[in-house]
């Protein structure tokens, strides 16, 4: 359903001349000699990398994915001078409050396929929702240009809502959704009614021993710091000069978001991320030709970093033992109004793909408040 001016209904459709030019590609990989032994420690490993390409190659199917999501309305608009794409799934029953589900790198609204109807079409006495899922500037079907930080798109994307005829909602988010989604919390307390994260940071106290750890968030503390990550130093200073190759090379593709999709989800529980899933997201980054574009906001955030504010909004923190980027709760209780923190034993950075049951069973015990 459209709403508000310029909201345009959307469908995607990938020409077919790109999608016979992609099985070209990658059928026509160049292979390495494997020095690294297939070993983890240096990247991507051959065996990964080989299995995610060869099933995209063979198995998959785009335009099933593509039928699947365009069951699904979908909008664009354009907002600051960019095209934002979303998903807008509103629900039947007239008491539902509207949710926006905000996604980060290397994902994308796919994350959030699983959890659309149960949200927005729930079983009698469970909350419900009219679910939007933009894909993030820079991403996806949604257009970047420099200058644009995650601060402004929280602006961006409180435009969008109030285009859809949203003037209250809950905001849900992880990774690049969690800064966006607490900023739109923090400049808009009249309109987010509640605050739903997976992943959250924040600066440590000036005087740790004033708040004190426990054994668990000693061990949280003790990992690299997000902004020490391979990902994010190149992102950071030099966005350009990887997309060249990542944008000309479907295999170079599937090993550097294949990489991170493997690595930061639970499969060591056995709930990671299927090959569908990888595959459908690596696709959509070089259908869309993202690689460059939605590395961009690390760079633009690098040098634009959020100002530290107390967001008023009840907020919920549900924390994946997949997820590295997380703070001890007395200190997100200085940044946030804290009611609900639950710490889960299964489940990623993707946690809406991996765990879906647990990710919507979360929600509604937080709207029911």
């Amino acid at each position: 359903m459209c709403r508000g001016e310029g909201v345009r209904p959307f469908e995607i459709h990938i020409p077919a001349a790109e999608l016979a030019e992609v099985s070209v590609r990658l059928g026509a990989t160049r292979e390495f000699d494997d020095v690294f032994e297939d070993d983890p420690r240096y990247g991507a490993p051959s065996s990964l990398v080989r299995d995610i390409r060869e099933h995209w190659l063979n198995r998959f199917d785009w335009r099933a994915f593509e039928a699947r999501v365009n069951r699904i309305p979908q909008i664009t608009t354009e907002i600051d001078g960019l095209t934002l794409h979303a998903l807008h799934r509103r629900s039947r029953r007239a008491d539902a409050v509207a949710l926006i589900l905000l996604h980060g790198w290397p994902g994308s609204f796919i994350d959030f396929l699983e959890v659309i109807e149960p949200l927005s079409d729930p079983p009698p006495g469970e909350p419900a929702f009219h679910v939007i899922v933009p894909s993030l500037p820079g991403h996806g079907f949604s257009t970047m240009r420099r200058g644009i930080t995650p601060r402004l798109v929280a602006t961006i994307l409180t435009e969008l809502m109030r285009r859809l005829g949203y003037g209250r909602y809950m905001v849900q988010g992880g990774n690049w959704g969690s800064p966006i989604g607490a900023e739109m919390a923090l400049r808009s307390p009249e309109r987010v009614v509640g605050l739903h994260l997976n992943s959250i940071n924040g600066a440590p106290p000036s005087d740790r021993a004033s708040l004190p750890l426990s054994a668990g968030e000693q061990v949280w503390q003790a990992r690299p710091h997000p902004t020490t990550l391979p990902h994010y130093l190149l992102f950071s200073r030099a966005p350009a000069s990887f997309a060249y190759g990542l944008n000309d090379s479907p295999a170079g593709l599937v090993a550097f978001i294949g990489e991170r999709l493997f690595d930061w989800s639970d499969h060591e529980r056995g709930v990671g991320l299927s090959l569908d899933f990888m595959v459908a997201t690596v696709a959509l980054y070089w259908f869309t030709r993202t690689s460059g574009s939605s590395a961009l906001l690390y760079y633009e955030f690098d040098r634009d970093l959020p100002i530290a504010g107390y967001v008023t909004a009840p907020t919920a923190v549900a924390l994946f033992p997949g997820e590295f980027v997380r703070i001890p709760r007395s200190w997100a209780e200085r940044y946030f109004n804290i009611v609900q923190w639950s710490l889960f034993q299964r489940g990623g950075k993707f946690p809406a793909a991996e765990v879906s049951d647990i990710f919507v069973a979360d929600i509604r015990r937080f709207a029911a408040r």
